[in-house]
């Protein structure tokens, strides 16, 4: 396996939508074996309304989404705290991103339009590039 990708709530946006440079990324990843992964959380985040039900399956067939469970939510808290980001509901989501991310085999990369807030979040061991 060649590492991981995290989908945060806009590439995951993207994908669902089916964007083609995301599209194009992602077949690229899985043709490098990259491990490409959401959050639960996310799912919920990126706000499928509108997507066809077909296409919402199919997209999400090919992640690995991982849940949000106790452990998650320790590391999101231990990431919020690490980095200064206080205010509980403004950081939440993206610190599940980084939890996830914390938890997944590296390399790990998140992909993401908010590196103001994830880079913090995440730390200098993920690496956070903008879609």
């Amino acid at each position: 396996m060649s590492g991981t990708w995290i989908l945060d709530s806009q590439a995951l946006s993207l994908y669902l939508r089916a964007d083609r440079t995301m599209t194009a990324k992602l077949a690229a990843a899985r043709r490098r074996d990259v491990r490409v992964i959401t959050s639960a959380a996310t799912i919920v985040e990126a706000d499928p309304q509108g997507v066809h039900t077909a296409r919402l399956a199919w997209a999400l067939s090919q992640l690995v989404v991982e849940p949000v469970t106790k452990d998650t939510a320790k590391e999101a808290i231990t990431r919020m705290r690490d980095s200064g980001r206080t205010g509980g509901h403004k950081y939440a989501l993206d610190a599940i991103v980084a939890a996830t991310a914390h938890a997944a085999a590296p390399p790990v990369t998140v992909l993401t339009s908010d590196l103001d807030d994830l880079k913090p979040l995440c730390g200098k061991n993920i690496e956070v590039k903008e879609v």
